[in-house]
């Protein structure tokens, strides 16, 4: 077996570093060999090769066999590949409780109102990292939530936070919604039509095409994408609780929504 780039990516993907990656393939082509021969083949020196080895064999991943000199055989490339699985199956698990530790005792803690140097803007990135805010978002609103957007990322972002749509529906909070104007007839899927039959969800279509991509959350955050005509995982997304640029972007959505048609099924 002749140790690829593409092999030696994926090893270290599942928890080996490359050198360890290195060693391990060398050995699993030789069979049972000694460090010297590990060495010429792996192309490393000898102290390199007993360092991995020590960490490989606390990993479980090689056999060292007592003898003179001593000899080493690799684990099977299945089994060890599921005892990276279950180390990094108990690693999650370890941090989970540690998060779920963490989130428990920072109930406790009592937030303070606001000083005006606390008023921010900040700049969110990577496609599931904005997910995960505007997730956040809707699993927080209390009472209000009003959208402008396209109806390609709308609908994308819809299918990720679609579960924290309809408890935040069910809890009471008002959304409204309003979508750009697209040519023809507009097709929706299954899950926007279980939106709009809850009498707390509304939705207008715009009359013109929308400059921006935004949202307001109960008038104390806003949200809006830096660049509107790119996708998510294209555009940065900004977050600001600043009260002045609230208001503006409320104004503005308030003014879209009073000249947008109402959507009717």
């Amino acid at each position: 077996m002749i140790l690829e780039e593409e092999d030696l990516y994926r090893l270290t993907q599942i928890g080996f570093t490359k050198t360890q990656a290195k060693v391990y393939w060398s050995l699993l082509r030789l069979g049972k060999t000694d460090g010297r021969m590990l060495s010429k083949s792996a192309n490393s020196p000898r102290t390199v090769i007993y360092r991995t080895l020590d960490e490989l064999q606390k990993m479980g991943l090689v056999e060292k066999e007592i003898a003179v000199p001593y000899r080493f055989r690799a684990t099977p490339l299945k089994q060890a590949i599921q005892i990276l699985m279950a180390q990094k199956l108990q690693q999650y698990e370890e941090q989970r409780e540690k998060a779920e530790a963490l989130l428990l005792r920072s109930e406790s803690y009592v937030p303070e109102v606001l000083r005006e140097d606390e008023w921010k803007f900040s700049i969110v990135e990577n496609k599931d990292k904005i997910l995960q805010v505007i997730k956040s978002e809707h699993d927080s609103v209390q009472q209000r939530i009003d959208i402008l957007s396209t109806l390609q990322r709308w609908l994308q972002i819809l299918d990720c936070c679609f579960d924290s749509y309809l408890s935040a529906l069910d809890r009471g909070v008002k959304y409204r919604v309003v979508i750009e104007k697209l040519e023809g007839k507009i097709s929706f899927p299954a899950n926007v039509h279980v939106l709009l039959a809850k009498p707390n969800f509304k939705l207008r279509i715009s009359r013109g095409p929308l400059r921006t991509n935004a949202a307001i959350i109960d008038q104390k955050a806003a949200t809006f994408n830096f660049f509107p005509s790119k996708s998510l995982a294209q555009s940065p997304l900004i977050w600001t609780n600043h009260p002045s640029f609230i208001i503006m972007c409320q104004d503005h959505f308030d003014k879209i929504w009073k000249s947008s048609l109402a959507y009717e099924l």
